[in-house]
């Protein structure tokens, strides 16, 4: 059979071409073709059909070979673990992203999109293939994007290997979406600690106080956690009943006149904020005191260890939020307010959509 894959570099195209072996051509001339560098993301099926077809194999390993810079984007599962770790081995970097749908390749002169297939060891039946210029500087900005938001293949399978649950940090904004999650969240916890204001508390009341019940049911009945305990500043009668209805469903609550602006909760797993700000790809919390301040002295090894202007604090505080903060890719910083009372203290995440 008669393999119709493009060859003229000159001539300036964008087409469709169809059949499983045409497909295969296609891409191994894509290979052959590409000097520089070759970009792909494939969604969870494609790393086995990489490995097993042996053609498509020796098309990586050659143009390895030949200096090309392979760089290889994929969702990493249970099921496709083997095979990712088989093209570790082969292309230069290779990174994983949840949920990846498509399947695209890019070199410097060449866009290629076979059909985006879930069935395992099944070939695309057609593929997309363009060498216009403004088609691949396109799809290009499109992989660097997805290729930013991923993170490592090794951090991935140590992820699987070892049952440890990615580290995340998003934000959500829509009504119905959080309250979705924070109702799955609250059901599959077995402690929770709160600080936040009244309203909070009223929010919590009207919409999962049956959850919060059953968490105190399971630290009761198994001994489960630490139960629930709740931080907030009452300020009124009505906030006193509300108050005792937590009190008498088993839940601590503790009083402080002044609290942080950032409401936030811990779980065994999670913790959760109000944002103040959201500035690019970060989310920038501050928490603001009314205390004396930060002697200026102190300011330049603020969050060192054992630095500290409190004759009864330890001076660890601050270095291991800073520790905590870094160890998830964020900053912390700190400055006293203008009015001279107090400090305000911020730190930022980035974020992972």
């Amino acid at each position: 059979m008669t393999i119709s894959a493009p060859s003229d570099a000159i001539s300036k195209r964008t087409e469709v071409l169809h059949g499983e072996q045409n497909v295969i051509g296609v891409e191994l001339q894509f290979f052959s073709n590409a000097d520089q560098k070759i970009d792909t993301c494939m969604n969870y099926t494609r790393p086995a059909l990489a490995i097993t077809i042996e053609s498509v194999r020796n098309a990586f390993i050659d143009a390895k070979k030949r200096g090309v810079k392979l760089r290889y984007l994929t969702e990493i599962a249970k099921d496709n673990i083997s095979y990712c770790k088989d093209l570790i081995s082969i292309v230069d970097e290779m990174r994983h992203l949840d949920g990846i749908k498509g399947n695209l390749m890019i070199s410097e002169s060449e866009y290629l999109a076979p059909a985006a297939l879930l069935e395992k060891g099944k070939i695309a039946s057609q593929v997309i293939y363009s060498n216009q210029k403004e088609v691949v500087e396109q799809h290009q900005y499109m992989f660097d994007t997805l290729w930013n938001k991923a993170i490592s293949a090794q951090q991935r399978i140590t992820e699987i290997e070892q049952g440890v649950e990615p580290i995340k940090t998003k934000v959500l904004e829509n009504k119905e979406q959080i309250f979705n999650h924070m109702k799955s969240v609250i059901e599959n916890s077995s402690e929770r600690s709160v600080c936040s204001t009244i309203g909070a508390m009223q929010l919590i009341h009207n919409n999962f106080f049956e959850e919060y019940k059953k968490i105190i049911d399971k630290h009761r009945r198994d001994r489960q956690g630490k139960g629930i305990r709740w931080i907030t500043s009452i300020i009124d009668k009505d906030s006193i009943d509300l108050v005792k209805i937590f009190l008498n469903a088993g839940i601590q609550v503790r009083h402080v006149r002044n609290l942080t602006p950032m409401s936030f909760a811990v779980d065994n797993k999670h913790f959760y904020a109000t944002v103040e700000k959201m500035d690019y790809n970060e989310v920038i919390v501050s928490m603001k005191d009314t205390g004396e301040g930060t002697d200026p002295e102190i300011f330049p090894r603020l969050f060192t260890k054992f630095s500290t202007g409190s004759a009864t604090g330890t001076g660890l505080g601050l270095f291991i939020s800073k520790s905590i903060v870094e160890a998830h890719g964020g900053k912390i910083w700190a400055q006293n307010n203008p009015d001279g009372i107090g400090a305000t203290f911020y730190f930022s995440l980035p974020l992972s959509k």
